[in-house]
């Protein structure tokens, strides 16, 4: 075994991620590990990285020093939720309002537990591998039978999990709005909204897109379907480095603000973007202003105003070695990720393991606020209850 030491040792030195003086800290602690030789063993049978009890405690005091002031702030707001059946017209001793909040209360027991863990470094919660950095993040909310669908209803990477497409916007003067960041040129997903909900006003933004890719895109814009933006979601304004090509990007409040969709909802915000999920999320232009500490950043709290997210998480990328920094800082930032989502009154209520990409560490997940959720219960769940 000792010959494996030096081995772990250059790895972990390689490793770039996370605060300085914990790249160097590591490769000190292993050398004082009290097996002497090695401070991680890989159990390949349980798939799982085992941490020393130093490069536990590092990996710890770094969360707390670095990532936990972050998150402490995370409050999901429960009263949004409890409040949603009274706040659409009907009487509180209502059988639907009783009914919903039943519902609601259950819920909202399970988001507890959630984000009680959430405020927890990794070790804590016994993740090590990186195809379990995303497991830890479950649904939360029964999105109803009726009302959940895989649109478009094929196999592959395009379709994702709606929860009501039937009901977006229901008893709401303003039409349907659907963002969609992330095309590839697979545009199933618009089309699919578009045929089952005509009205709904659908933008797709990709600024990665080939030649041949554009022109399809482009020929589904000529049918009315969507409207083609040039641009991709990130943390600030700009431009950004894909592969071989530089492309102009924007944050979501910017493009809410120059599309004139300021005050309107967001029914469907589809996020693909392989792996900046987190800093355009995460951001002073995204939704962190819905945690309490970020509410300066903006003075208007789009994240209020999102019926229902669809993304695709990447817990890891191609390469990473599978060191506690990797796995340190994959697990900070999907914990910031849903942190922020949570935040915005977000409820997941699908999440599946992408066989298609991300390495054996993607998933999509699907979350819903709650006014829709509650269009669906009213129409689609309890609809003799909250009819009267």
């Amino acid at each position: 075994s000792s010959g494996r030491a030096p081995s772990l040792l250059r790895i972990i030195m390689q490793c770039c991620y996370g605060p300085l003086w914990l790249s160097f800290l590591l490769p000190l602690l292993l050398l004082t590990a009290s097996d002497g030789s090695r401070a991680l063993s890989h159990n390949k049978k349980q798939s799982q990285t085992r941490y020393s009890s130093a490069v536990r405690e590092a990996v710890n005091r770094s969360w707390y020093d670095d990532v936990y002031p972050a998150l402490a702030s995370v409050q999901f707001p429960e009263e949004k939720w409890l409040s949603a059946c009274v706040q659409s017209g009907k009487p509180a001793a209502s059988s639907c309002c009783r009914a919903w909040n039943v519902k609601v209360k259950y819920s909202l027991a399970h988001m507890q537990r959630q984000l009680a863990q959430l405020l927890q470094p990794p070790t804590n919660r016994g993740v090590g591998d990186r195809k379990k950095t995303l497991s830890f993040f479950q649904p939360d909310w029964n999105c109803s039978g009726r009302a959940l669908e895989r649109v478009p209803e094929k196999e592959g990477d395009g379709p994702k999990w709606v929860c009501g497409l039937d009901v977006i916007g229901l008893h709401r003067p303003s039409k349907c709005l659907v963002y969609s960041f992330g095309s590839n040129g697979d545009t199933s997903f618009e089309e699919a909204v578009k045929k089952r909900r005509p009205d709904c006003e659908i933008f797709t933004f990709d600024p990665t897109l080939s030649a041949s890719a554009m022109a399809k895109v482009r020929q589904v814009e000529k049918s009315g379907t969507l409207t083609f933006v040039n641009k991709g979601l990130a943390s600030k304004d700009g431009s950004m480095v894909f592969g071989n090509l530089t492309g102009a990007v924007s944050t979501l409040h910017t493009f809410v603000r120059d599309l004139g969709h300021d005050g309107r909802e967001i029914d469907i915000l589809k996020v693909d973007i392989e792996s900046s999920e987190f800093d355009a999320i995460f951001s002073s232009g995204g939704l962190r202003s819905c945690m309490a500490a970020y509410r300066d950043d903006q003075p208007d709290v789009l994240g209020d105003r999102i019926g229902q997210v669809q993304i695709e998480v990447h817990g890891s990328k191609r390469g990473d070695p599978r060191t506690p920094i990797r796995y340190f800082w994959a697990n900070a930032r999907a914990a910031k990720l849903f942190a922020t989502f949570y935040s915005c009154g977000l409820m997941t209520f699908s999440e599946e393991l992408n066989i298609w990409g991300g390495f054996g560490g993607c998933k999509e997940f699907s979350l819903v606020s709650s006014s829709q959720a509650f269009r669906v219960f009213a129409n689609k769940e309890s609809p003799a209850e909250c009819s009267a």
